[in-house]
Order: C-alpha cells, then sequence, then structure tokens
C-alpha cells in the first residue's frame, strides 16, 4: 500500500505545482519552479521562479506558514474541488459463479436470464463528498457521500467504508483526472436525482423538530389570538359605549384573522428548511472488474444485458433504469425492451420521451 503520512510544506507545494501544470525542480530547501502564466500572475510570481520554503534567501521567494504568498497559494488550491485517483490492485478476483449470483441479486419479471461470458476489465467508480448546509430557525451542516459507476452510471452504497484494506495507489491532479467531455454532465444529473434521497435520511430529525416548533408556536398563536378575541367581543357588551366605539372595536375584531394570518406566514417562514449542498472533494476509483454479457429473454425475444461485478464491495452493481435512472435490483422489461425498476414499470418514462420525440 502507498502511503503518505508525513505531508510537510515542501511537499505541499510540489504537489499544488504540479497539479497545476508548473514544471518543478527541487533542490533542498529549495524549488526551481517553471509555472503557466495564467497561474503566475494569479500568485504573483514570475513565470520562472525560485520558492525558498521555511527560511529566508534573497535570490528567492520565501514561502512559510503565514506568509501571504502561502496564502495566496492556499487560496487557489482550496477554490478547485480536488480530485484524488487511487488505483485499486487485487491480489485475487472472482471468476466463477456469477450466474447463481445474478439469480439471487436480481428480479427480473416475465424473462428468464442467462450469463452468456466474463471478461476481467478495467473500470472506474467516483465517490464524491459532498457537504450540506440546513438552516431554519436552528441551522444543522454535515456530509453525505454519493458513489456511481462512471461508465454506467449505477449508484453504489457503501464503497468508502471498504477501501482501507484494499492495495492501492494515489494520485491528485493531472491528466489521470480528467473527465471526457460528456462525464461531468452525466455525473451532475445522477448527483442530482440521488442527492434528495440522502438528505432526507440525513436532515428527516432535524425537519421533525422544526416542524414540532412550528406547530407549538402555531398552537400558541392560535391560543392567543382566540382569547383577544374573546376579551374583545366581551368589551362590546359593556355599557355606555357610543355607536362609533362599537364600530372601532368592531373593525378591530375583523382584522383579528387577517393578523393571525400573517403571524402564521412568519412562523412559516422561520421554520421552513432551507439547504444548500456543494462538492467538497472526489476521489476517482481505477478497479479491475469482471464484466457479465448477458442476455434476458422474454419469448423468442433476446435482449442484452450488461452487468459488473465490484470487488470492492464483492456484489453485482445494479442495473441502471432507462426510465428514471436510477439503480434497481427488481426490474422489467417494457414491450419496447426498455429496462425499468418497479416504480417505471407500470407506464414507461422512456416510450414516453421517445413517442413525444417523433411528434
Amino acid at each position: 500500500m502507498n502511503c503518505e503520512p508525513d505531508i510537510d510544506l515542501g511537499y505541499f507545494l510540489r504537489r499544488f505545482f504540479s497539479a497545476q501544470g508548473a514544471e518543478i525542480e527541487a533542490i533542498g530547501d529549495r524549488l526551481d519552479v517553471l509555472s503557466p502564466n495564467t497561474l503566475a500572475r494569479r500568485i504573483g510570481i514570475p513565470t520562472m521562479s525560485r520558492l525558498c520554503i521555511g527560511n529566508q534567501d534573497s535570490d528567492g521567494f520565501n514561502v512559510h506558514y503565514g506568509s501571504p504568498l502561502l496564502e495566496k497559494i492556499a487560496e487557489i488550491a482550496c477554490h478547485a474541488v480536488p480530485i484524488t485517483t487511487i488505483h485499486l490492485s487485487f491480489h485475487y478476483l472472482k471468476s466463477q459463479g456469477f450466474e447463481k449470483m445474478a439469480k439471487e441479486d436480481f428480479s427480473i419479471s416475465d424473462c428468464r436470464f442467462q450469463v452468456k461470458s466474463t471478461a476481467v476489465v478495467q473500470t472506474e467508480y467516483i465517490l464524491l463528498n459532498c457537504r450540506y448546509l440546513a438552516q431554519s430557525d436552528e441551522q444543522k451542516e454535515g456530509l453525505f457521500r454519493l458513489t456511481f459507476h462512471l461508465e454506467t452510471g449505477a449508484p453504489v452504497e457503501g464503497m468508502h467504508a471498504m477501501l482501507d484494506g484494499i492495495e492501492k495507489q494515489y494520485k491528485a491532479g493531472g491528466a489521470d483526472t480528467e473527465f471526457s467531455p460528456a462525464q461531468p454532465e452525466a455525473i451532475t444529473q445522477w448527483v442530482k436525482r440521488r442527492t434528495p434521497k440522502k438528505l432526507e435520511e440525513k436532515l428527516a430529525p432535524f425537519r421533525d423538530s422544526m416542524n414540532r416548533r412550528y406547530q407549538r408556536d402555531v398552537a400558541n398563536l392560535e391560543e392567543y389570538f382566540a382569547e383577544l378575541e374573546q376579551e374583545m367581543k366581551g368589551k362590546l357588551d359593556r355599557t355606555g359605549l357610543s355607536s362609533q366605539l362599537i364600530r372601532e372595536r368592531k373593525e378591530k375584531i375583523s382584522l383579528i384573522p387577517v393578523e393571525l394570518a400573517k403571524k402564521k406566514d412568519d412562523l412559516l417562514k422561520k421554520y421552513s428548511v432551507r439547504v444548500k449542498v456543494g462538492l467538497s472533494g472526489a476521489m476517482r476509483l481505477r478497479t479491475p472488474a469482471v464484466k457479465l454479457s448477458c442476455q434476458a429473454i422474454m419469448g423468442k425475444r433476446e435482449i442484452p444485458v450488461s452487468l459488473y461485478y465490484n470487488p470492492i464491495n464483492k456484489k453485482l452493481d445494479p442495473l441502471v433504469c432507462q426510465g428514471c435512472g436510477d439503480g434497481a435490483y427488481q426490474v422489467c422489461f417494457c414491450a419496447q425492451a426498455h429496462l425499468l425498476c418497479s416504480s417505471c414499470s407500470p407506464n414507461c418514462p422512456a416510450c414516453s420521451l421517445e413517442g413525444s420525440k417523433n411528434r
């Protein structure tokens, strides 16, 4: 396993400039750096410069903890979402028993399922560390993780907890972390689809607490205004009141429901939960896996299906519904052979979408 527990300032600077496309030569506590023009301007150094780490040197730029130059570098480093590529290695990879595993894990309605062939492949997963901030009368913040198979978009739960015992090598920045033109948009759509479910898990107790407070304050407010209305109506029975005074008090009583509605609206705004979500970091996992070329047989029709055996969690990844894009282990096919989850099966969204495009 490749571990680097002693990360010092020099290490950080070398990794930073390397990730930004600079050429570096390390000489003791000095770094000779050839930076891209844009980067050099942002930091405020010449394109070709010498950085002196942790000491004073009249021939170079001093970089030490608390120095203005290091603060500029740290600001640039923190502005972009850090992406680390991890290459995983396995001394043993499962080679048989996949058909039994597929039949145990998947429920595919109205068809027979066969594994035709298997092949060891290199594949990738993206693990996203996301932060959230929920604000109401109080606030709650925290992290949640999302993991997807980069080739299929299948969501995979809990993989981060299984990485500790696996042989791995790390690489940050550079071409190793670049995505194809279509991948960022696809990942964005996967995140939008899965995030509400994750937030519901994380924020359910917080929302319940805010709802209880809202209901409590509304009940107190209704009780107060009911007593106020009763008191004001009681004062109308007093003798000696002029007609004008009676009319003014009745007008005030008639405004009580309006004022109560405004106060309730204020409480609703106070206890409504507003959530912000951002990406804190990402890990791109490159791993060997086993690809299963399968067939789903519906009568005389044979539908090709690909499955992936994930050696990290030792499971088959879920199939991806062509209707909603979510992962599923209970699936079926519509008349046009679209693979669907149980939620989409009654009315195939993929067929509806194709129909609207053909009109």
